[in-house]
């Protein structure tokens, strides 16, 4: 009877120690499997540095690195703020900004070069924010920039917010600048 139960009790210890061994083993081939996703993970991130390294060296677009320098003009106004100018006198030009022409930017240049001179400023018309003030006729004692119409090159000269100069057509412009 005891080599019956001895038999019985190895039995049972053997089949013991196959569940723990198939159990150990089971976690020790999930615990590799785990480390091979994570190595393989980490060798696709690698990979995808160098070839982005690689493709930004080799690239031809380098405006990401160049420092370009920004200026503020403040000569061009939309015809909005005309009535609003913190000086007291200041001359607007109004006139079509086109690059063919350049009469209008030589004549504000001349004027600005000169040592005794009010501040000048000028709206383009071609610019849609300023279209409403383009008519067929003139409003020279406009009191608002709603009421502005403008039908051809004009300078117009304030005085204490209000039109007190309303000068139309190239040469009348040029000659109250050049004076």
């Amino acid at each position: 009877m005891a080599t019956k139960k001895e038999t019985t009790n190895k039995k049972i210890k053997n089949s013991q120690n196959k569940k723990i061994d198939s159990i150990s083993s089971s976690y020790q081939s999930e615990f590799g499997r785990v480390i091979k996703c994570l190595v393989i993970v980490i060798l696709i991130l690698i990979a995808m540095y160098f070839v982005t390294k690689l493709i930004l060296k080799n690239s031809t677009d380098t405006s990401y690195t160049k420092e370009e320098k920004t200026s503020i003009q403040y000569s061009e106004i939309l015809l909005g703020t005309v009535f609003d100018k913190k000086d007291d006198e200041y001359l607007v030009l109004f006139y079509h900004a086109d690059d063919n022409d350049n009469t209008y930017t030589t004549l504000m240049s001349d004027y600005e070069a000169k040592d005794e001179r009010l501040p000048i400023y000028y709206v383009d018309l071609n610019n849609k924010m300023n279209k409403n003030c383009i008519s067929t006729d003139s409003n020279k004692k406009a009191t608002n920039a709603n009421e502005l119409k403008i039908n051809d090159a004009t300078l117009i000269k304030f005085s204490n917010n209000k039109i007190s100069d309303y000068l139309i057509g190239e040469e009348e412009i040029s000659n109250y600048l050049n004076n």
